[in-house]
């Protein structure tokens, strides 16, 4: 597949698809763009940008048709124009201390972009123009994320077989990187490196190196990989929270 574009003035603001992710060629990126920018100017779905408020909005490609949907059948931003953003999910700050198997939160909107009614009317007519695709690149998304989930049930599945194996091997333990906490699993849910940086609004690189200096406790599956239990991260996020609103006063 090839990226469909529709660029706009990149002074101002602009839309483009782009249907093959890191490994395609999107369009010359503007000059302002941050690294985690960058990261979603080659995210595989579709992006918009603003240039007066330098914010880079990443839609995948499901989301995007649902928003189509939307649209489609309410006419208000004919005359109020929309607010457009990345979907996100926030824990919520009330099980910070309290962790659960069930872990608290909302859909919020990152990178919100305010559009008047003609830029709203464009981003319609290019969703409709692109619909076709957009449901085939949704397609192969919901895949990737099968295979990601199914991923992480083989290796809690593979870790509790190779802890049973090899319990009471102190040296195995004594001998493991200290940053990473490696236990028996516990009922739960977990988040891969991928996903907790999707939730962070991070990069998985990101993430790795918050672990790496001891900010963020994660299971390190032997051989296979790193989850993070969901509770864990729930007080991670609260804690960076806590620290961005001091920092804001």
């Amino acid at each position: 597949m090839q990226n469909y574009s529709t660029i706009l003035d990149q002074t101002t603001w602009g839309i483009y698809l782009n249907s093959e992710g890191h490994f395609a060629s999107p369009p010359n990126p503007p000059s302002w763009l941050t690294q985690l920018q960058q990261q979603d100017w080659q995210q595989r779905g579709v992006v918009l940008w603003d240039a007066d408020l330098r914010i880079v909005t990443h839609l995948y490609a499901g989301y995007a048709i649902e928003l189509l949907k939307h649209l489609q059948d309410n006419s208000a931003w004919k005359t109020k124009g929309l607010v457009v953003g990345s979907p996100a999910f926030q824990l919520s700050s009330n099980s910070a201390n309290t962790p659960s198997a069930k872990v608290g939160g909302d859909l919020v909107l990152k990178n919100q972009i305010g559009l008047g009614p003609d830029q709203a009317k464009t981003l319609v007519e290019f969703l409709s123009a692109q619909e076709s695709l957009l449901k085939r690149i949704s397609v192969y998304d919901k895949e990737d994320a099968k295979q990601a989930l199914n991923k992480v049930y083989r290796l809690i599945a593979d870790y509790g077989r190779k802890v049973r194996e090899r319990k009471g091997d102190r040296e195995l333990i004594e001998t493991r990187e200290p940053k990473v906490i490696p236990t028996s699993i516990l009922r739960g849910r977990y988040f891969t490196v991928y996903q907790a940086a999707q939730v962070c609004h991070a990069t998985s690189k990101q993430i790795r190196a918050w672990i790496r200096i001891g900010k963020l406790e994660a299971f390190d599956l032997p051989g296979l990989g790193i989850i993070i239990e969901a509770g864990t991260l729930n007080e991670f996020l609260n804690r960076r929270n806590s620290e961005s609103n001091l920092l804001l006063r």
